[in-house]
């Protein structure tokens, strides 16, 4: 099975102070300002809840997964953070697909890495989900940068592929995009963005784990401004707080439980990655956080 939410298999899947009004009310409050840029705008209703939806691979429960109807249907609804997995052609061209291969998801076979630009634009990526998706294609990375503006947070997890880390960097700068994404990346991953902009942020996801392990303390250690937890334990609420106090942000894989969502906002998670937005945002709204723009 794929790694994805529910999946039962983990994934490998801020420097410079901005205006308070780039920050949510909770974060100004409580990130240390070493750390902190935030794109979100302040959600009505906030009250003392930072919990936020995270679509993972976008709307993938309407849209086919990584695609830019699954990437615009979940900003349209007020997602707070949209998921992909960021890969590269043959020719060095960015482009976003889960899968090492694109046998799953399109009408093509073959390595994504093996492929040029030019055969990865070809392939049908949406017909296996509905007819009315046919002959919806593979987004390169900056379709699906321009598919969702800020101030939505956008969760690039880069998949190890030669170029990608480098590829991914220059994108990022050029679409004045720094503030909005965070790279899901390993540590060695993480040192070439940062060598290359000191100011992109990183989702630590070397060795993920739940948070009784060691990997919240790694993720300190690393200085790391977000990390990705993968499943449950009684000391999510302590892990949280400590990561906070570190300001690292926390990122939870992933549900689609409902109950299982409000013991994740309860314990002061972040950002909860999921199959199921509606549901996501529905259970946000009994803690008074509205869909982002709403």
């Amino acid at each position: 099975m794929p790694d994805g939410v529910g999946s039962g298999e983990p994934t490998h899947d801020d420097k410079r102070q901005l205006p308070e009004s780039r920050l949510t009310r909770h974060e100004h409050a409580t990130t240390p300002q070493r750390r902190g840029r935030c794109g979100e705008v302040p959600s009505p209703g906030l009250g003392s809840c930072r919990s936020r939806a995270s679509a993972h691979r976008g709307d993938q429960k309407v849209a086919p997964e990584n695609t830019v109807p699954a990437v615009r249907l979940a900003a349209a609804k007020g997602a707070h953070q949209i998921e992909f997995d960021v890969t590269i052609s043959r020719d060095g061209e960015l482009f976003i697909m889960h899968d090492a291969t694109v046998d799953r998801t399109t009408d093509g076979r073959g390595a994504v890495t093996d492929l040029t630009a030019e055969e990865l634009r070809g392939l049908d990526a949406g017909g296996w989900k509905g007819p009315e998706y046919a002959g919806t294609r593979i987004p390169a990375f900056r379709e699906v940068l321009e598919a969702a503006p800020p101030p939505v947070r956008l969760n690039c997890h880069l998949r190890e592929a030669p170029g990608v880390v480098e590829e991914t960097v220059r994108e990022v700068m050029a679409l004045d995009r720094v503030e909005q994404c965070v790279l899901a990346c390993s540590s060695g991953q993480a040192r070439v963005a940062q060598a290359m902009c000191p100011d992109v942020l990183i989702c630590y996801m070397d060795g993920q784990g739940p948070p009784g392990s060691d990997y919240p303390q790694r993720a300190i250690d690393f200085g790391a401004d977000f990390l990705q937890i993968w499943g449950w334990d009684d000391s999510m609420a302590d892990a949280c707080a400590r990561l906070h106090t570190a300001g690292v942000r926390v990122n939870y894989f992933g549900t689609e439980d409902p109950a299982m969502m409000r013991k994740l906002t309860e314990a002061g998670v972040d950002y909860v990655l999921t199959d199921d937005l509606d549901t996501m945002l529905s259970v946000l709204a009994e803690y008074g956080v509205r869909p982002l723009g709403q």
